[in-house]
């Protein structure tokens, strides 16, 4: 009985086995015979990609080297939305990447001008079109692109066609365009999103598949970088989903290593459309990120280095098989990228730091209600380098674009801390105008440093001499708030005390033209060659006047001659006139750059050489008279200024400033120096917006000077030859 058991059990087993055995065998036989020309195919294909890999910035350092802006190590996701299959995989897909990185706080790039929210309006106050360099209006991508889809009542061309455009002069020529709703709904049907998506969410979906379609007409790529400095949360999150042409790669990103300089570093980010054209003709992608302002734009061609090619073969499935460096056909090299190099600027940080304290501390406690803002600029006198620059309020470079809230405080702030006022802020220049106009005297014959001028309290002529002025006598500042006057001047004490009656006196000798000669030979009312934006400004004069619609009459000569009338100048201007008077009339460029390092720092690429704009032929004698009248601003007792410098380890030479802008606020102050008084190195410019007096200055100058030639200071530069500080 039991053997009967044991054969059955036996013949049981084997009967399974073989049952297993058959099915093994049809599965190979499906595999391998039926399917067989499928699954191969299936296993052979590879979809190759090739992306352009965008090299690592250089970085950004002082003049000793000590870091500005370097890089970090992060991770961004780029999309490949040729594999993602149709345009119902594709959204899918597209939206649930949205909502991985909504719920981990990521932003993502989305430059479509329309608002995130309904009701949908736009974000750009020219959201469809843009002015050419020849003034003409053009369609944007955004705009050519509405005007393109065959949307019905929806296309832009049956409102504005490129005829339109050329006729208009102006967005009010053209008449009404698009809603942003209107552009939404045309959007909406073009990309086929699903109906039953939300505003929101149909909203998000539409600013990706707007980049995508942008970056389509770019035929170098068909991925884009979709988000940066992304978290390992969301990396997670992608990585478990496996979403088809989605990847997640490491890369840099740009990091502040300081809260000062933020007026002048700048910052980098994507290629905005409007742009667009210019930066492809230079051999970018779309994808490439690009300095805005500041440093990092007008050194991006140092700072950018090479891209490099990589080329990817993905599945059918969109996975990685794996991955090479392409190399060039003529070479034979790898096309791996290479770093940008390392610019090397002539701020020095500490003395920036230092001087971004100072004029806040002194701006904070000016006595005024009106004060709004202000700027220091230290410049060396003999190379016109630029070793500090501030401008106040400023805003911190790490957090400002970190997000739109940030972005938006700091933008709606009245005292606008995005304008950079030491190179964009135009102010009268007061009587730090006088100098420039004793020198002029000087030099024309037209005054003796010896010769004294009676100040009567009013500007009147001895009675021989014709007064071509009228009835108006302008007074003295002194008769008008004392009732007393100066007594005889000459040009120092004149100088000193900031004499009107003396400054008009010699303004009516030299005449409006000379005047105009001299500031502009000095650089007033003109660009100084700072490699960053900067503004102009105007000298008076008749030409002035006439460019800004105003009638110019002789009486205008004695305001000019004291920084008033139509003078309006930068704080760098005025620093640069400065530094060119008191190195004998060396007029330099002002500059920012001083070496270009390579990636490694390993060899010099590029070193500034001072660059004379022009020369003015000086006496040095009359240079020495017009010194002679600063120093005794900053250090004879009679002056208020005096007692801010007379412990300084230098002797300064100055001259304050007080410049009115309006009957009912106060007056703007202002204050140059430069030291050492015997071989000058620096000159310093302050402006204080409604900031009343520029004697108010002079104890912030003189911290300035004294950081400056501090020991402390002077031993913290010192290094070994040749050497950076790191």
């Amino acid at each position: 009985m039991e053997g009967k058991q044991f054969h059955f059990r036996t013949l049981a087993v084997a009967g399974l086995l073989a049952l297993l055995l058959l099915v093994f065998a049809g599965a190979l036989y499906q595999l391998q015979i039926i399917k067989v020309d499928e699954y191969r195919a299936a296993s052979t294909v590879k979809i190759a990609n090739t992306e352009t890999v965008e090299a690592a910035r250089g970085e950004i350092v002082d003049r000793y080297g000590r870091t500005l802006v370097s890089n970090r190590a992060t991770y961004e996701i780029t999309l490949n939305t040729s594999i993602m299959g149709k345009e119902e995989e594709r959204n899918a897909i597209l939206l649930e990447l949205i909502h991985i990185c909504q719920d981990n706080g990521i932003t993502w790039t989305d430059t479509l001008p329309i608002s995130k929210d309904a009701p949908f309006t736009y974000t750009s106050g020219s959201p469809l079109v843009y002015t050419d360099s020849e003034g003409k209006l053009q369609f944007n991508y955004l705009g050519a692109l509405l005007a393109a889809l065959p949307l019905g009542k929806d296309n832009l061309s049956d409102r504005w066609s490129q005829e339109d455009l050329n006729a208009a002069s102006s967005l009010e020529d053209l008449g009404e365009g698009l809603t942003a709703e209107e552009v939404i709904t045309g959007l909406r049907k073009y990309f086929l999103i699903d109906e039953s998506l939300s505003d929101a969410d149909a909203r998000a979906l539409i600013g990706v598949l707007y980049e995508v379609n942008l970056r389509s007409k770019d035929i170098r790529k068909t991925e884009y970088i979709f988000a940066q400095d992304v978290n390992i949360d969301a990396i997670t999150a992608i990585k478990e989903r496996s979403l088809t042409g989605v990847t997640v790669r490491s890369t840099t990103v740009r990091q502040y290593n300081t809260t000062s300089a933020a007026h002048l570093l700048g910052r980098v980010a994507a290629i905005q459309s409007e742009n667009w054209d210019q930066y492809k003709d230079k051999g970018y992608n779309m994808n490439d990120t690009v300095g805005i302002g500041g440093v990092e734009a007008a050194f991006e061609d140092y700072l950018r280095g090479e891209s490099g090619t990589l080329v990817q073969e993905l599945s059918t499935s969109g996975k990685v098989v794996s991955e090479y460096w392409k190399t060039d056909t003529q070479t034979g090299e790898s096309l791996e990228p290479e770093p940008g190099d390392n610019v090397m600027l002539t701020l020095d940080l500490r003395l920036q730091e230092k001087v971004e304290e100072i004029l806040a501390e002194t701006i904070e406690t000016i006595d005024s209600a009106d004060t709004q803002g202000g700027a220091v600029v230290v410049q060396s006198v003999n190379d016109g380098g630029i070793l500090a620059m501030a401008s106040y309020p400023t805003f911190d470079l790490s957090t400002v674009y970190s997000s739109t809230e940030n972005y938006q405080q700091v933008a709606d702030n009245p005292l606008k801390p995005f304008n950079n006022r030491a190179t964009k802020g135009t102010y009268p220049p007061g009587s730090t105008f006088k100098p420039l106009v004793a020198i002029a005297a000087l030099e024309e014959g037209v005054v003796t440093p010896t010769e004294k001028i009676r100040d009567t309290g009013y500007f009147q002529l001895p009675e021989e001499e014709h007064y071509p002025y009228g009835d108006w006598h302008p007074q003295c500042w002194y008769y008008r708030q004392y009732r007393q006057t100066h007594g005889l001047e000459n040009l120092a004490d004149a100088l000193r005390d900031s004499c009107n009656i003396y400054f008009f006196t010699i303004g009516h000798r030299l005449g409006i033209d000379r005047v105009v000669e001299y500031a502009e030979a000095f650089g007033l009312g003109q660009t100084t060659g700072l490699e960053l934006g900067e503004e102009k400004g105007w000298v008076a004069g008749p030409e002035t006047s006439e460019a800004l619609g105003m009638e110019w009459y002789g009486g205008n000569l004695l305001n000019a001659v004291i920084g008033q009338d139509n003078n309006m100048v930068t704080p760098i201007q005025l620093t640069n006139y400065i530094s060119t008077l008191v190195n004998g009339g060396k007029h330099y460029s002002t500059h920012l750059l001083k070496t270009v390092k390579s990636s490694d720092y390993s060899s010099t690429v590029y070193e500034y050489e001072p660059e004379l704009l022009n020369t003015l032929d000086l006496d040095p004698e009359n240079v020495e008279a017009v010194k002679k009248g600063m120093w005794e601003v900053a250090n004879d007792p009679k002056s208020s200024s005096s007692v801010y410098f007379k412990d300084l380890p230098v002797e300064v030479g100055a001259k304050t400033g007080s410049a009115q802008v309006a009957s009912n606020v106060e007056a703007n102050a202002l204050f140059v120096c430069f030291a050492p008084y015997d071989d000058p190195q620096i000159a310093i410019c302050m402006v204080v917006e409604r900031g009343a007096s520029g004697s108010k200055l002079a104890q912030a100058t003189a911290e300035i000077a004294n950081y400056y030639f501090s020991a402390e200071h002077t031993m913290e530069t010192v290094g070994t030859e040749n050497t950076l500080l790191r």
